[in-house]
């Protein structure tokens, strides 16, 4: 951890390769786009309340809603917001990535001066970099979900990315996350499976923890230094499978893991995403449409199967919003229908659709554990006989298969029709060609949070 400190505090701008800045300017942009598209969705504006109601020092204005809150209640207000659509990043062993970093730097420009793109840029990267080689040391996706678990590591990014953005020396980085560790603990698949709106506001407290640990060693609180990672007391030893702790500092520096982060195409659990892909090319391969689909049986691996399968009875018959986004049998009967699946996707009307409600019930699914953590294979039988085999791994949106700028951008424009506050044109033009042109920006919030203001539209 000394070490994963050291190289947050002592990276700057400058020695970011180009790929990695444009990357970093990239998932900004996602993670901005998402934030827009979440931020009127269920329980947002009751957790907005309770910040609001709460009061205190205005230090960071509020997107949306309007008004400035204390740092860290401002980073349990709007962690949730890029959550909530689950349309964000993630990494194919880390999960997800910049949803939780974004919105807690965002939080913490209220504890200090103007901040320039620049230092936004390289807290991020630093801070997307810890969160990616912590979580795949861990092994979250092959072994931690396999297990019924989904990681604690997050906060850990959220802290050196703050901790770069507001300055903590080297000792006060190490407390910080040190105080960190006495706070995390594996976190377990009951955020998901049921899902329920904890899988969105579980962002917001790493948010708020993430930033209340850097202000505590700030002010002196130290926190265990020695073994935050490694040892009988650190981190990895709360794994129950055989974890890759020297992948934490393999070519640190050298080799950036961040550039691997998968972009999302679909609001729904990643878990789904190759089932989606894959029934709609199917459809259009062999040029079928939903009514002619007499069943769909897909193969799934064991995090897949933990994710969006698990409680059969609640994945079958999902009610919320969040059950459906998490519901393997709902967002492939809905793609078998619209060909899309995006929020639209969840409203009231679509939700009760009958004849999506009646494919449900002609779609099975088994775990499998020879599928890749990521994929799906389907085999679809259609009502004039013919039976079809579809397998896929790497969807639009995976380092395989990258988002273009073009691609970050429209998915960007996708996400505006559903802010909580009308958004102007010209507004939304402006933040994707400063976002885009991060580095020459002085003040972050005058380019990423002023624009959401109530009173800005």
């Amino acid at each position: 951890m000394a070490t994963l400190c050291r190289m947050a505090l002592e990276t700057q701008y400058a020695d970011l390769p180009a790929d990695v800045i444009r990357h970093v300017k990239h998932t900004l942009l996602d993670a901005m786009g998402v934030t827009i598209g979440g931020s009127a969705m269920e329980g947002i504006p009751a957790v907005v309340s309770l910040v609001k109601e709460r009061g205190g020092n205005p230090q960071t204005p509020l997107p949306f809603y309007g008004g400035r809150v204390p740092a860290s209640e401002a980073a349990l207000a709007m962690g949730p917001m890029p959550r909530a659509m689950d349309c964000g990043d993630l990494h194919e062993e880390a999960g997800h990535i910049t949803e939780y970093v974004v919105p807690t730097l965002l939080a913490a420009t209220g504890l200090c001066g103007p901040v320039s793109g620049k230092a936004f840029l390289a807290a991020m990267a630093v801070g997307q970099e810890t969160l990616v080689r912590l979580g795949t040391a861990y092994k979250v996706i092959n072994r931690a979900i396999r297990h019924h678990e989904c990681g604690g590591h997050y906060i850990f990014g959220a802290v050196a990315a703050v901790g770069k953005l507001i300055g903590l020396t080297q000792e006060e980085l190490e407390n910080a996350q040190g105080i960190a560790r006495t706070m995390t603990q594996p976190n377990t698949m009951g955020i998901y499976s049921p899902a329920t709106l904890m899988v969105r506001m579980h962002h917001g407290l790493v948010s708020q923890a993430a930033i209340t640990c850097c202000q505590l060693a700030r002010r002196g609180i130290t926190g265990p230094r020695a073994e935050v990672l490694l040892g009988p007391k650190g981190y990895l030893s709360t794994a129950r499978w055989e974890t890759d702790p020297d992948f934490i500092l393999k070519d640190l520096g050298e080799h950036w893991e961040m550039e691997n982060i998968i972009t999302k195409g679909y609001s729904a659990c990643y878990f789904s995403h190759s089932s989606i892909d894959a029934i709609r090319e199917a459809m259009k391969e062999s040029e079928f449409g939903a009514s002619d689909i007499a069943s769909i049986h897909i193969e799934t691996s064991t995090p897949g199967w933990r994710a969006v399968c698990e409680p059969q009875e609640k994945k079958w018959n999902p009610v919320t919003v969040p059950e459906c986004q998490f519901s393997l049998p709902y967002v492939v009967a809905i793609a078998a229908f619209d060909d899309k699946v995006f929020l639209e996707s969840y409203s009231d009307e679509a939700r009760s659709r009958p004849e999506v409600r009646e494919l449900m019930t002609r779609i099975t699914a088994e775990e499998n554990p020879d599928v890749s953590d990521w994929g799906a294979r389907l085999t679809i039988r259609l009502r004039d006989g013919r039976e079809l085999m579809k397998e896929c791994i790497y969807v639009k949106g995976h380092p395989r298969n990258p988002f273009t700028a073009e691609d970050f951008i429209a998915k960007f424009r996708l996400c505006v029709p559903y802010s909580a506050i009308p958004l102007a044109r010209r507004t939304v033009d402006n933040m994707i060609r400063d976002i885009l042109q991060f580095d020459e920006v002085d003040d972050v919030v005058k380019v990423l949070l002023d624009p959401l203001a109530p009173n800005q539209t």
